[in-house]
């Protein structure tokens, strides 16, 4: 089978080809169609007062933490430890074996299809999160960081368009939005060709799963396709607006694509590392595929009725986040089968969906009048 390979999408495009004629051409979406955790910082050491260690700066990691309550139960050093419960250096030896601290924000280092590695930084987004499970129905391990939005009242308008700039984006709140508390973001990248409302207000069967926890945005692209470099701008521009408006956990911002939106989510994700907690992407092409990225949890899937595989689609993530590369299951006829690459680091899983079916972000097995999708993907999200 030969695999497509599409130069990046320019403004140029639509006047020459068209929308419709890219769409049969190239098999791109059309209209109706970050982060490894934060190292946690050194573990409490039990120093002269028990002081729980360094604080975390926020890099790039695979949430090593240090080993579990290093410190010890009795204190190793000084009378008893002014850090929690004697010698442990703080509650529940935050900073511990699981990563806390989450990934973290930058806000720099715009890449050029996703070859910018951009600066990490330090004390970043998520520096100093406090470990524990979240409290909406995912198990984010690390604890929330709040933006700057949290307790202040939204000026925002809710189940519609907003405007940046010369730009547009579809925000979604969850019926119960609670301003005092960090929910998770998820941003939706429609197909080539499309515009935000072809994946609001449901986002691809996510808002009704969700049951209350996420936030969720659809922006426009301009002329129906994705700019890496314009675009990238865009994202952080929307990060920047909502954070400061919303209650927002921003080490859970996540995004979602389709079609060349989903090529368009793995430059983002690659070009802002530390932004994005998980990436989820439906048959992506369209925009120049990164050439580096740092570890980041990836769940791909595309049809046998198209021409993208797992090659074109997970191994390049597989690859980056060290899992074992292999011939994943082929769907059965009707069907589909879902894969988890083997040999991933905890922090870092890769997934693959293969489906017997056309270009679509909603496939249905043979029989069935609604998509599976939305039950895979979800349980990806929401274990982060």
């Amino acid at each position: 089978m030969k695999i497509l390979t599409i130069p990046r999408q320019t403004r140029a495009v639509a006047p020459i080809l068209g929308g419709l004629g890219l769409c049969l051409a190239f098999g791109l979406g059309c209209a109706g169609g970050s982060d490894a955790t934060g190292s946690g910082g050194a573990s409490a050491t039990g120093g002269n007062k028990g002081t729980g260690g360094a604080t975390s700066t926020g890099g790039v990691g695979t949430s090593s933490g240090g080993s579990p309550g290093s410190g010890g139960a009795t204190g190793t050093g000084g009378s008893p430890a002014a850090g929690g419960a004697i010698g442990t250096g703080g509650a529940a030896n935050t900073g511990g074996a699981i990563g806390t601290g989450g990934s973290m924000r930058t806000d720099a280092g715009v890449g050029i299809d996703g070859n910018a590695a951009g600066t990490s930084g330090t004390g970043g987004r998520n520096a100093g999160g406090s470990g524990g499970a979240s409290t909406d129905g995912g198990t984010s391990a690390g604890g929330a960081v709040p933006s700057a939005g949290c307790g202040q009242a939204s000026k925002l308008k809710n189940n519609g368009y907003n405007t940046l700039g010369s730009r547009q984006y579809y925000l979604r709140l969850p019926a119960t939005y609670d301003n005092t508390h960090p929910h998770r973001l998820i941003l939706s990248l429609h197909g080539a060709t499309g515009k935000g409302t072809d994946v609001a207000p449901g986002f691809w069967g996510l808002y009704s799963l969700s049951s209350g926890s996420t936030i969720f945005i659809a922006p426009d692209a301009v002329g129906g396709y994705w700019s890496a470099t314009s675009d990238t701008t865009f994202v952080s521009s929307i990060l920047k607006a909502v954070e400061a408006d919303l209650c927002i956990d921003t080490s859970r911002v996540m995004l979602e694509g389709f079609s060349q939106g989903a090529a368009m989510s793995w430059t983002l994700a690659c070009s802002l590392p530390g932004v994005f907690r998980a990436v989820v992407g439906h048959s992506g092409g369209g925009v120049a595929n990164p050439s580096t990225c740092k570890p980041i949890p990836y769940f791909g899937s595309g049809g046998l009725q198209e021409s993208v595989t797992q090659t074109t689609q997970t191994d390049q993530f597989a690859k980056w986040n060290g899992c074992t590369v292999s011939t994943l299951p082929k769907a059965p006829t009707g069907g589909h089968a879902c894969t988890n690459y083997t040999g991933c680091p905890a922090a870092s899983p890769v997934r693959w969906c293969n489906y017997d079916g056309p270009h679509t972000p909603s496939p249905n097995d043979s029989g069935k009048t609604s998509s599976w999708m939305p039950s895979e993907t979800w349980p990806f999200f929401s274990q982060f």
